[in-house]
């Protein structure tokens, strides 16, 4: 996937090893172990310059945009994350299920206390992981005076179990919000959360399963999972290697993951926003659990970005701005 301003699969951190530190399965929402993040790249230039040389994820992604990356991902940010300058980073092993799954947590230096966003990555397994575009774009969260916490979820970068796609591991997710509330430096009711793409989903589904939060936003969010199949069916191919029991629970599994099937389930202020030119998630999943929100009352807002595409690559610092407003105002 090209241009993307926040999970950009390039620039390792980290060995791959994971960070166990006992046999003893961990609790929920358990910090087993933790260590700073170290950014490869030297500077930030080196880095543009690696985002430059690499080709498109998909045929279908526009080559990289050197102008819309610096303004969507700004220097300042990167050099605050690579130099530990107002910005702490940690990659962390945290108990989910019995699990230890790989995250982050990257907030600011200033005492707290903190208001807390749970970032929720997009992607499949290693496609989408946390690499070093989005810990700069956390870091600019952190810049902001937010703790940030996101995670791998379980099977990836190191971590135990095996992703779900929308299953058990939306357990990572509200484990993840557990331990974050349990920090010295935040404030435990001042909970937000986002998730792009897959991530947006996971963060409806999260939603769906309890977690209490102030206010919520997805970007290009699949809500219809089969009528994305509609219109990619290669993705039953991940599906069928993510999901449990594909091929006899289909149904069940899309039902499961589609919000626009359950959206009484949909109580928090939820800010949506889509690419209008996406052609990984339909914006037509945003319209229609728009139109079920709003026969019910529900509070939300729904921003379509005309010509934009799945990361919203043009838009995304006005993206962005829109969700913190969309957080500070609740």
């Amino acid at each position: 996937m090209a241009n993307l301003p926040v999970w950009v699969t390039v620039g390792l951190l980290w060995s791959a090893a994971p960070l166990l530190a006992s046999a003893v399965p961990p609790r929920d929402g358990e910090l087993v172990a933790e260590a700073p993040c170290v950014v490869s790249s030297p500077s930030y230039d080196d880095y543009v310059a690696f985002l430059k040389a690499r080709p498109p994820a998909d045929p279908k992604d526009t080559a990289f945009d050197e102008a819309a990356f610096r303004r969507n991902t700004p220097e300042p940010w990167f050099r605050a994350l690579k130099a530990g300058d107002g910005v702490r980073c940690r990659r962390i092993t945290y108990g989910s299920d019995g699990l230890r799954v790989t995250g982050f947590i990257v907030e600011p230096t200033t005492a707290g206390p903190h208001p807390i966003v749970v970032f929720n990555r997009g992607g499949t397994q290693a496609f989408g992981a946390i690499r070093t575009g989005d810990l700069v774009e956390l870091a600019g969260w952190a810049l902001d005076g937010y703790v940030v916490v996101a995670s791998q979820y379980r099977g990836n970068d190191g971590g135990e179990g095996a992703e779900e796609w929308g299953g058990a591991d939306v357990n990572d997710v509200r484990h993840l919000a557990t331990l974050a509330r349990a920090l010295p430096n935040v404030s435990p009711e001042a909970l937000y959360m986002y998730g792009l793409s897959r991530g947006g989903m996971m963060t409806l589904l999260a939603l769906k399963a309890g977690l209490r939060v102030r206010a919520a936003a997805t970007i290009g969010a699949p809500t219809d999972l089969a009528l994305g199949l509609t219109l990619r069916p290669e993705m039953e191919e991940v599906y069928r290697d993510l999901m449990p029991d594909y091929v006899r629970r289909t149904d069940e599994h899309l039902r499961a993951r589609s919000a626009v099937l359950w959206p009484d389930a949909l109580t928090t202020p939820l800010l949506m926003l889509h690419g209008g030119a996406d052609w990984r998630v339909s914006p037509a999943d945003a319209l229609a659990l728009a139109t079920r929100l709003q026969a019910r009352g529900r509070p939300y807002e729904l921003v379509v970005y005309a010509d934009d595409d799945h990361p919203l690559t043009v838009n995304w610092a006005e993206a962005r701005a829109r969700i913190r407003a969309w957080f500070r105002r609740h």
